[in-house]
């Protein structure tokens, strides 16, 4: 039997939003192109390490704070494995922190692979958090602690569905 998903903790959602936008650039990164032919999304790999230079800062830098100001140690304390899962976590912000400034100390001279692996950390990234660490956040964190989240995640939201990919 399947199991139903759960649904998703409203203070939650803000960095779910975000996640989404973060998979489709991740997607784009790794195949080199947008999976739409019709969206707005550059050829060359300069002009795609400019489109992630601009939406790491833009983005994903804030979405990245908010987790490891807010998020990360809540989950620390709360769950069983909370340190080593937000410790985890934190090495994956680092490492994509140093890639983004390997690829801002010579955009023109980025490569496809750079690129590449920039995107299937950030989904690899995503997906854990989606599906691994908000389910058990969810479960092993007291309602009041969730929903005390929920003011300081929503001023972090980055607002990236209004801006223009």
């Amino acid at each position: 039997m399947k199991h139903k998903p759960l649904k998703r903790h409203p203070s939650l959602i803000p960095l779910s939003h975000d996640h989404h936008h973060g998979l489709v650039l991740a997607e784009r990164l790794v195949r080199g192109r947008a999976a739409n032919p019709d969206a707005d999304w550059p050829e060359s790999p300069a002009e795609q390490a400019a489109r992630l230079l601009e939406f790491f800062a833009s983005d994903l830098e804030p979405h990245f704070e908010a987790e490891e100001t807010h998020l990360f140690p809540l989950a620390a304390r709360a769950l069983a494995d909370g340190e080593a899962r937000t410790a985890a976590l934190v090495r994956d912000h680092a490492r994509m922190r140093r890639m983004v400034r390997e690829i801002e100390s010579g955009p023109s001279g980025v490569t496809r692979e750079q690129l590449r692996a920039f995107g299937e950390l950030l989904r690899a990234h995503i997906r854990a958090e989606e599906r691994e660490f908000f389910p058990r956040v969810q479960a092993g964190c007291a309602p009041e602690d969730l929903e005390a989240l929920a003011a300081p995640l929503a001023d972090a939201a980055t607002g990236a569905a209004c801006r223009r990919r």
